[in-house]
C-alpha cells in the first residue's frame, strides 16, 4: 500500500513539474517580448530589474513559481510584476497558484491520508492475526494439558485424575501459565464439571478453562 501511494505521489509531482515547466515557457516568452520592447524604448521602469531577475529565463521563472506556492515570496508580488508584460500573464500566475493550493496540494494530502488509513488497516490486520494465533496456541496448550491430566486416555478427566495431576509440578506450571491458581483445585474442578457428573469431558474442559482464564485476567 505504501509503495502504491508513493508511486501515485511520484507521478503527481512529475505532472506538476511538467505543468510548471510549460507555464514557465509561456511566461518567459511573454516577459522576453516585454523586455525587448523596453530595451528599444527610451524609458525603463523601476520594476525592470526585478522582472528580469524573476522571469528572465525558464529556470528563473520556474523558481519564482516555486517560491509563489511555498510562501518563499508573496505570489501577489509575482503576479503584479508580470502584469507589466500583460494581464494574461498575471492571470496565468494566479491560476497556477490556485491549481496548486486547492487541487494538487489537496491531492498530495489525500495520498498521505490514504497511506495512513491503509497502514492502520494493516496494523489492525496484524493485531487480529496475532490474537487468532494466541487463541490457537491457547487451545493447543489446553489440549496438551487435557492429555497430561487424562492418565487412562479415555478422553475424560475424573476427580481422582484431576487432583492427582494438580500435584504434579509440571501441571502446576502449566496452570500458572494459563493464569489459573493450582491451589484452587476443588473450585476449578467444580467449575469445569458443568453437568455435575463428576467427570470433565473435552468440550467442558476447553470451554471451562477459557472461561476461568478470562475471569482470572479480568
Amino acid at each position: 500500500h505504501d509503495a502504491s501511494s508513493f508511486r501515485s505521489l511520484f507521478w503527481l509531482l512529475c505532472i506538476l513539474l511538467v505543468f510548471t515547466y510549460c507555464l514557465s515557457l509561456v511566461l518567459t516568452q511573454g516577459v522576453a517580448s516585454y523586455l525587448k520592447d523596453i530595451a528599444e524604448s527610451s524609458t525603463i521602469p523601476e520594476e525592470y530589474t526585478d522582472i528580469k531577475d524573476s522571469f528572465g529565463s525558464v529556470w528563473l521563472t520556474m523558481y519564482s513559481l516555486y517560491l509563489s506556492i511555498t510562501s518563499g515570496r508573496n505570489w501577489g508580488e509575482f503576479s503584479s510584476l508580470i502584469s507589466n508584460a500583460g494581464t494574461i500573464y498575471s492571470v496565468l500566475v494566479c491560476l497556477f497558484v490556485f491549481i496548486n493550493l486547492f487541487s494538487v496540494l489537496n491531492i498530495v494530502t489525500g495520498v498521505f491520508v490514504d497511506t495512513a488509513v491503509e497502514t492502520a488497516k494493516y496494523d489492525r490486520s496484524i493485531m487480529i492475526d496475532k490474537t487468532n494465533q494466541s487463541k490457537d496456541a491457547s487451545l493447543q496448550h489446553l489440549v496438551s494439558l487435557l492429555y497430561r491430566l487424562d492418565k487412562d486416555g479415555d478422553g475424560t478427566i475424573s476427580k481422582t485424575e484431576f487432583f492427582m495431576a494438580m500435584k504434579d509440578p509440571d501441571v502446576q506450571e502449566f496452570m500458572d501459565a494459563l493464569g489459573i491458581n493450582p491451589d484452587n483445585a476443588v473450585e476449578v474442578f467444580l467449575l469445569l464439571d458443568e453437568n455435575g457428573d463428576g467427570v470433565i469431558h473435552l468440550q467442558e474442559f476447553i470451554e471451562g478453562m477459557e472461561r476461568i482464564r478470562g475471569e482470572a485476567k479480568s
